[in-house]
C-alpha cells in the first residue's frame, strides 16, 4: 500500500527528489531536500541537502502534517540556536537505517490545509518555508 497519492509521485519526480517510503512506520524520507545556501553546516561542512523524514498520517489527505525530522542534525552557520529543533539525542527522534533524525517542531494554522485538495506539494513548501525561516515556527 503506498503512502501517496499518484500525483504526489508525479510531484516528487517533476521536483528532482529522491525519495524512500518506509510503509509500516508511514515515513517519507526525501533524501535530496535543498537547502538555503549556506544557511546550514553539520561536522563543519556546510550542507547544500539534507534527508527530510515526514511522517504521512493515516488520513492523509485530509490533514496535513506538522512536524519534520532532518539527517543529519541540522546548525545554522550564524551559530544562531533553531528554535523547537532538536539534536541528536534529544525529543522525539525518529530511526531508520541506522541513522538518527532529528525533530523540528512546526505547527500551522488548522486551516492552512484543505482536505482532498492539498497534496505533497503542500508539505514540500512546508518544509521549505521552516528550513529557509529557522526562527519562525508558524506559519
Amino acid at each position: 500500500m503506498s503512502l501517496l497519492l499518484r500525483e504526489d509521485y508525479e510531484i516528487l519526480e517533476k521536483a528532482g527528489l529522491k525519495y524512500e517510503e518506509v510503509e509500516e512506520k508511514r515515513f517519507l524520507i526525501i533524501k535530496n531536500f535543498p537547502l538555503k545556501k549556506d544557511l546550514y553546516s553539520f561536522a563543519g561542512n556546510i550542507l547544500e541537502f539534507a534527508e527530510i523524514l515526514i511522517v504521512i498520517p493515516a488520513n492523509y489527505n485530509t490533514s496535513g502534517n506538522n512536524m519534520l525530522w532532518t539527517y543529519p542534525e541540522l546548525k545554522r552557520t550564524d551559530g544562531k540556536a533553531i528554535p523547537a529543533a532538536f539534536g541528536f539525542g534529544q525529543i522525539d527522534a525518529r530511526h531508520h537505517d541506522g541513522k538518527e533524525y532529528c525533530r523540528w517542531s512546526r505547527h500551522y494554522k488548522p486551516n492552512s490545509w484543505s482536505a482532498k485538495v492539498d497534496n505533497i506539494q503542500k508539505i514540500l513548501d512546508r518544509v521549505e518555508w521552516a528550513l529557509s525561516n529557522p526562527d519562525a515556527n508558524k506559519l
